[in-house]
């Protein structure tokens, strides 16, 4: 049963759910939060391996070549492989915690997690969900009931078994916890979400019709830790440091802001697949700059960045092995549509038409990330290629402003609208943003610019104490994940996890039919008419996709050659996350 939050606790649960979306103020330079995707059940009444899924493909940005798709992140010949030696890995920011029940996980904690867990269910190099620790999922007619099976014979790192009785207390502490249960109210339903069936069944109850439940337990909903270990770490928090999972590794030792050591689990359940390394070791450093020098110096084997400069400076040299995919998370303006002056669809429409994309682009990001028009790329299956901004025209911005203030005086000064233009700081790649939008709205907008340190901005934002604000969220492979970020079930009084607080009860009803049914088409066609809708609404101003960089010296090989039990390739890379166990170094 789903725990009550009062009002205090719920501060806490917006800041933790600004970091599950992916929630930041974006930019380079800044420590960056995210989350897994999801994908579409494509089912019937009988029990099913796998099914679902986006086509979201690895691309790169302007200017990359063909390496950058993961293909010499592949081994041609598997009878090469060589066991031992420890992966040193950089990542862009140290998690405060690592247990997947209680902390939102950043691309950091995703990554480890991984690694130490496993998760129930995983993406498909086709973006499908498949089964992983799972080995079915049977729906009922409607969708409203589905029983997950797991693999027999799993044990977790300590000897624990993985069994229905671990899913229950795994799951259920992460959807009744208060700092992150929230995101899942509109997904489970309240009183009876999960319920044991017999030893290695679990039967989970939707809130409503639901096609696409199998593919949350791909994100961090499905990362299982050892019942044993919950229990010690509700006596002592400071385990949350130490983990207990199902995964090809466990954790040896962890040094916070300085070293965290993974070793080869021996007792992984996966007898299909040697895990080749002996150990991973991870270093957090939020300097993007930094972590490249250290990759180029040889002082790590592989690292992850979304930095213009690094990924000019890695493509560059030859000796480099990369993949980029900017298929997850966008950069974006989110404008307040709840109070004046942003509740007035004009005043939206002029900022957007006065936005300097080509400006932008070569100044702030310097050509690298693609430009978006919506949540999705041109290779999803989910993309409406009909869907534009009109951008770069400011033209057509005055009469609107004019209209405007003729109609809201209070609202003006001197002809032009007064605005709060808010970001979190810190950080410089944000000044740049803030001096390029300044210089655009100017004729158009009286702007009072407030940078906010990151746990206010995020407070702030929840809570609607913003007229425009910059973010880096959304990016989950299936979009029923963006649900609750885009729901009017999500604006909840003076709280809100639908960020712009704009609620269309049209919307609303797309938004239900695209989870209620497994057709694949269906659902395309739903989500292109959200994303026409998101538009049309102008509550985001979308400036580009996030190019993300793996990245990977000579002697690492077999990123993306990963696969799950039943024969299955497994997604290489999303948001800067991948998985570790086929992954070799050459001696």
């Amino acid at each position: 049963m789903f725990v009550s939050v009062r009002p205090r606790q719920l501060l806490a649960v917006l800041f933790a759910f600004a970091l599950i979306a992916s929630a930041c103020g974006g930019g380079s330079d800044d420590p960056v939060e995210d989350a897994g995707g999801s994908d579409a059940a494509d089912t019937d009444d009988t029990t099913t391996d796998s099914d679902g899924g986006a086509t979201d493909t690895d691309t790169s940005g302007e200017g990359a070549d063909e390496s950058a798709d993961g293909s010499d992140l592949v081994t041609e010949d598997p009878t090469a492989a060589q066991s031992g030696g420890t992966l040193r890995v950089g990542i862009e920011g140290e998690p405060d915690s690592l247990n997947p029940t209680s902390t939102a996980f950043a691309p950091g904690a995703i990554l480890m997690g991984t690694a130490i867990f496993d998760t129930l269910t995983a993406w498909s190099e086709d973006d499908l969900w498949v089964n992983n620790l799972t080995e079915s999922w049977t729906p009922n007619d409607d969708f409203t009931s589905w029983d997950m099976k797991l693999r027999p014979g799993i044990t977790f790192s300590d000897g624990e078994p993985l069994n229905a009785d671990a899913v229950l207390r795994s799951v259920e502490a992460q959807v009744n916890d208060p700092l992150i249960g929230l995101i899942f109210i509109p997904v489970f339903d309240p009183e009876t979400p999960f319920e044991k069936v017999d030893d290695l069944t679990v039967r989970i109850t939707p809130l409503g019709s639901n096609a696409v439940i199998p593919a949350y337990f791909a994100t961090q909903l499905g990362m299982i830790g050892s019942p044993a270990w919950l229990d010690a770490r509700d006596v002592d928090p400071s385990l949350d440091q130490m983990p207990i999972g199902a995964g090809p590794f466990k954790i040896e030792s962890r040094v916070q802001d300085s070293v965290t050591r993974l070793a080869r689990n021996d007792g992984w359940w996966r007898d299909d697949q040697e895990i080749y390394l002996d150990a991973i070791e991870i270093f957090p450093n939020n300097q993007e700059g930094q972590r490249a020098d250290q990759l180029l110096l040889g002082d790590l084997d592989m690292n992850h960045s979304t930095d213009g400069d690094s990924a000019i400076r890695l493509r560059a040299e030859p000796s480099i092995k990369r993949i980029e995919d900017d298929s997850g998370e966008e950069f974006f303006f989110i404008f307040n549509t709840s109070s004046p002056p942003f509740d007035d669809i004009r005043v939206r429409q002029a900022a957007t038409h006065a936005f300097p994309r080509e400006e932008y682009n070569e100044l702030i990001d310097q050509n690298i990330p693609r430009v978006a028009d919506s949540l999705f790329t041109p290779e999803s299956r989910w993309f409406n290629p009909d869907v534009t901004q009109i951008v770069d025209q400011p033209e057509l911005s005055g009469p609107l402003i004019e209209a405007y203030c003729a109609d809201v005086p209070e609202s003006c000064t001197d002809g032009k609208v007064d605005i709060e233009y808010q970001y979190n700081g810190p950080s410089l790649s944000l000044d740049n943003t803030a001096a390029v939008m300044r210089n655009a709205w100017e004729p158009f907008f009286n702007i009072e610019t407030q940078v906010v340190p990151q746990d206010d901005f995020i407070t702030e934002v929840a809570t609607g104490q913003f007229d425009v604000t910059t973010y880096r969220t959304h990016g989950n492979v299936d979009p029923e994940i963006e649900f609750t970020f885009l729901s009017c079930s999500a604006i909840l009084g003076v709280f809100s996890l639908n960020w712009s607080r704009y609620c269309d009860p049209a919307r609303e009803e797309l938004l239900l039919a695209q989870r209620n049914t497994a057709d694949e088409a269906e659902r395309i066609e739903l989500w292109q008419q959200i994303s026409q809708s998101i538009a049309d609404s102008y509550q985001y101003l979308i400036t580009n996709h996030t190019n993300w960089i793996v990245s990977a010296n000579e002697n690492v090989n077999g990123v993306c050659d990963g696969t799950n039990v039943d024969g299955d390739t497994l997604q290489c890379s999303l948001n800067g996350a991948w998985r570790f166990p086929q992954i070799w170094l050459s001696q």
